[in-house]
């Protein structure tokens, strides 16, 4: 698929709504709410909003920037980008086989063989393995992502048809835990009907299946969410649960939680996916890169907060505990919904896993895309069998997490690989997947994408590449900070003193990121 022929967004709107729906996902609206639960609250708001404006930001504007420059999926855009081989690749090839060797010592096998497959990706493609890594991140990502769809879809059924009806959180958990129990065969036909809904947003292509869908599916999901919140909100206690979202209490924040705050931050943004870059690449030149960064940040931030404030007025309002971990909006929230008075619970819950599958599919569709969008570049694969092999095949990996949920009985030769190759004495393989992308690759992806947009391709040429479309606005000093600094660095492009918009994303880019992120990646592999 050649750049000159390659499909466009239709404008600014189509990319907002479609990056937006990528971000604004279950990222947003199932796991913030309870990480934030487990994490005492306002505090960790505090710390997450922290982390998108210092990190989050940054490394969206990166990575459009590398996609709409190069017009090309994640690792073709790298490739390009690139030029030749870098002392640096050889450098971080060489920490990651050193990080592989410490953890294999440690007894953690799986995860040294992670770090050290991707230091000969190193080896072998220089940075070009960063786009290579987070295509198939995306898909293992994808594989069990799915698998939360599914369980979705399951009971946007069981609410509409009155089989939701629990007046306790142990008799939703009860429940909750025989379904993923007993009927494995349930989930993966569910699964199936998931990825179908998702393959249909993008078989059409971008303007007439991913921009034309989003267009709908966004103002229907913030309508949903909406109603929700007024419901939740207008319940007498409820104001205990926005007290708790909002109300910041530093003495329940761990250092855990503010690493998990950071990885959070690119979980719900799509970063370090290859999202984002494939996005990008459909992007026009004449579009303004930092008007439409900030739109998507905004929108999907805002989610996330109101994410919180459908959920925890109600739970509070119902005298049920907030801390109940991934099991919130299953155990928690369908006794909560029955609770409410009126006799209109199962409306209320039903809305409010339609909104859930919505995000969950808008999500699922961009990570979907991210593969569709490499393998039709590097191979001039046509659309259609392209998203239907793709589509097949992260189906059929996604039916591991279906019949390994919450205990391995059904697949007892991937869980005694599972416990002698990783180390992972408890959990399942989503539990492995998820740790291994959300607290391993992604932090580590989001690193090395800094590290080659300020010291590789280089921040001077990346700012050039935002200014595109931006009619001077990056020359403008429009965040003068340091009132007395005088110059531009000489990796910045413009003549005018003061610290400009894009000198602030140069300097976070190039030296503030690259160290906070590689302090905290190192916390977390060590931990």
């Amino acid at each position: 698929m050649d750049t000159e022929t390659r499909e466009s967004w239709s404008g600014k709107l189509g990319f907002v709504l479609a990056a937006a729906g990528s971000a604004i996902g279950l990222g947003n609206i199932w796991k913030f709410p309870y990480i934030t639960g487990m994490n005492g609250g306002g505090a960790f708001v505090l710390v997450y909003l922290g982390c998108i404006l210092l990190f989050g930001l940054p490394l969206m504007l990166c990575e459009i920037a590398i996609g709409r420059k190069t017009g090309r999926n994640p690792y073709g855009a790298f490739k390009a980008l690139q030029v030749k081989r870098s002392r640096m690749a050889d450098a971080i090839a060489v920490l990651l086989l050193l990080g592989s060797l410490s953890l294999a010592g440690a007894g953690h096998y799986g995860f040294a063989a992670v770090l050290f497959g991707a230091a000969l990706l190193f080896l072998w493609l220089g940075f070009a393995a960063v786009g290579l890594l987070s295509l198939i991140t995306a898909m293992i990502i994808l594989s069990y992502y799915a698998v939360v769809g599914a369980w979705i879809v399951d009971y946007v059924y069981r609410s509409f048809s009155g089989g939701l009806h629990f007046t306790q959180v142990s008799e939703a958990a009860e429940v909750f835990r025989n379904y993923q129990d007993t009927e494995p065969g349930r989930i993966a036909l569910e699964l199936v009907i998931f990825m179908t809904m998702t393959a249909g947003m993008i078989i059409f292509g971008i303007r007439k299946g991913i921009e034309r869908c989003s267009k709908v599916l966004m103002p229907l999901l913030l309508f949903l969410l909406l109603a929700v919140i007024v419901r939740g909100v207008t319940l007498p206690g409820a104001r205990e649960g926005i007290r708790f979202f909002l109300n910041p209490d530093f003495s329940k924040l761990s250092t855990a939680g503010v690493l998990e705050a950071l990885g959070h931050a690119f979980y719900s943004l799509s970063l370090a996916m290859g999202i984002t870059i494939t996005y990008g690449s459909y992007l026009r030149k004449d579009e303004n890169i930092f008007s439409t960064a900030v739109w998507v940040v905004a929108l999907d931030t805002a989610a996330a907060l109101l994410g919180g404030l459908a959920i925890f007025p109600a739970v509070f309002a119902m005298q049920l505990a907030p801390d109940a971990g991934p099991g919130l909006i299953f155990n928690v929230l369908p006794a909560t919904f029955y609770r409410i008075p009126g006799g209109m619970g199962w409306v209320w819950a039903g809305l409010f896993f339609l909104m859930m599958t919505i995000a969950a599919l808008t999500s699922a569709a961009a990570l979907l895309e991210s593969g569709v969008t490499f393998l039709m570049d590097q191979f001039k694969f046509r659309r259609v069998p392209t998203v239907l092999c793709t589509y097949a095949g992260i189906t059929l990996l996604g039916f591991l997490t279906c019949y390994s949920t919450n205990h391995w009985d059904n697949l007892p030769g991937v869980d005694r690989f599972v416990r002698n190759v990783f180390n992972v004495r408890t959990g399942s393989w989503f539990d492995l997947l998820d740790k291994l992308t959300s607290n391993w690759m992604l932090p580590l992806l989001g690193l090395l994408t800094v590290i080659f947009v300020g010291w590789i391709w280089g921040a001077r040429k990346a700012g050039r590449e935002l200014r595109e479309g931006t009619h001077g606005f990056a020359d403008e000093n429009l965040i003068t900070l340091l009132s007395g600094f005088r110059g531009e660095p000489r990796y910045m492009d413009s003549a005018n003193s003061g610290l400009t918009v894009l000198t602030l994303w140069g300097l976070l880019v190039r030296y503030v990121a690259p160290v906070i992120m590689a302090t905290i990646f190192i916390q977390v592999i060590t931990a």
